[in-house]
């Protein structure tokens, strides 16, 4: 088991990490999907960084953590960058976000049929 908060613990040693900006890694890289189980600290993260051109986040909620109202953080930073919420990806704790990607066909044939 890992976390960033030692009161989540028992744990056996701390390790310390060397970070970069996950922002210029991600331009540099070209990333544009990311999937994230970093036991709390996509609380952080998410606020802060900016995500160029990420289309979809894909990680787990840690609501045991930070509560519902990190949950609630994690949701307004995602919806500032244009990401959404979506239950096509979504079970549980484990949740996808997503830039619009437009009706999906089967939409499209349910709306006209009403």
């Amino acid at each position: 088991m890992s976390s960033a908060f030692a009161s989540q613990g028992p744990f056996n040693h701390a390790l310390e990490i060397t970070t970069i900006d996950v922002d210029a890694f991600i331009e540099k890289h070209g990333i544009n999907a990311l999937v994230m189980d970093i036991e709390g600290a996509e609380l952080d993260l998410l606020d802060q960084a900016l995500l160029p051109g990420v289309e979809r986040v894909f990680l787990e909620l840690h609501d045991h953590l930070y509560g519902l109202a990190g949950i609630q953080t994690i949701n307004t930073a995602l919806a500032k960058k244009g990401l959404i919420y979506d239950p096509r990806g979504s079970s549980g704790p484990c949740v996808l976000y997503s830039k619009e990607d437009g009706e999906r066909s089967f939409d499209a044939e349910i709306a006209h049929a009403v």
